[in-house]
């Protein structure tokens, strides 16, 4: 069976365009010989810039803002579909075959009553896989009952891809390091092969609460970056375990 990589864009790569254009540009030079990826959003560090820029200041919970308002809600969501259009934009500069892809589109993802974050109706998704498109897929759900989109955590919804597709794929979840080589440092300069979550810092991935909740689960996490990801038939990094 195929592997699928979910790769975690987090708030800290998200903001840096630079390394969007050059993960664009690893993606274009791989070509059909690239993994079979998805990368998934949230809304990063520009919605912070847009809800300050209008006065507010809201905190984060597991990576969510604490939006108070309608207002804030609608520029939280404003700002993910922007993330996601400027993700496909870089993309596209390099000729990679992508596609923008809204949480809430084809209803993708679902709460359901029990609060749990699902992605239902994955088959159009997979289709798109197979044919060598890169989906690029935003945190957005739909509020059940009210119609009003919010966002969900990227983990959630990189969560529930991978239990969705793993019919059809053998999903794994990539997160992506600060650090000059594609993994965990070592102490030699090297890359460690594996680590515990509980051992991991934020020197190593930006995000490191989001990556020992994600390597809880059954799917394989690996911490890697944009070279170690796609420079290669399959990426190479260093295995998170629980």
């Amino acid at each position: 069976m195929r592997s699928l990589y979910l790769v975690y864009l987090d708030r800290h790569h998200l903001g840096d365009e630079l390394f969007l254009k050059s993960l664009a540009q690893y993606f274009s030079s791989a070509g059909t010989e690239a993994p079979t990826s998805v990368l998934v959003h949230g809304s990063g560090e520009k919605v912070e810039r847009t809800l300050e820029a209008q006065g507010y200041f809201p905190e984060r919970t597991d990576g969510v803002l604490d939006v108070e308002t309608e207002d804030q809600r609608r520029l939280v969501e404003r700002a993910v579909r922007e993330v996601n259009q400027d993700i496909v934009a870089a993309l596209t500069d390099e000729v990679v075959s992508t596609v923008g892809i809204q949480g809430v589109d084809r209803g993708l993802f679902q709460m359901g009553d029990d609060a749990r974050l699902r992605a239902t109706n994955v088959g159009w998704l997979s289709a798109l896989l197979k044919q060598h498109v890169v989906p690029v897929v935003s945190a957005l759900v739909e509020a059940p009952g009210t119609g009003t989109v919010r966002e969900v955590g990227t983990e959630e919804a990189v969560q529930a891809l991978a239990e969705a597709l793993d019919d059809a794929f053998e999903p794994r979840i990539c997160v992506l390091t600060t650090a000059d080589v594609a993994g965990v440092p070592d102490e030699t300069g090297g890359v460690q092969s594996a680590i515990k979550g509980a051992a991991l810092e934020e020197h190593s991935v930006p995000e490191p609460a989001a990556v020992r909740r994600m390597a809880e689960t059954d799917v394989p996490v690996l911490v890697t970056n944009a070279q170690g990801l796609l420079n290669g038939p399959s990426p190479t990094g260093t295995r998170v375990h629980a």
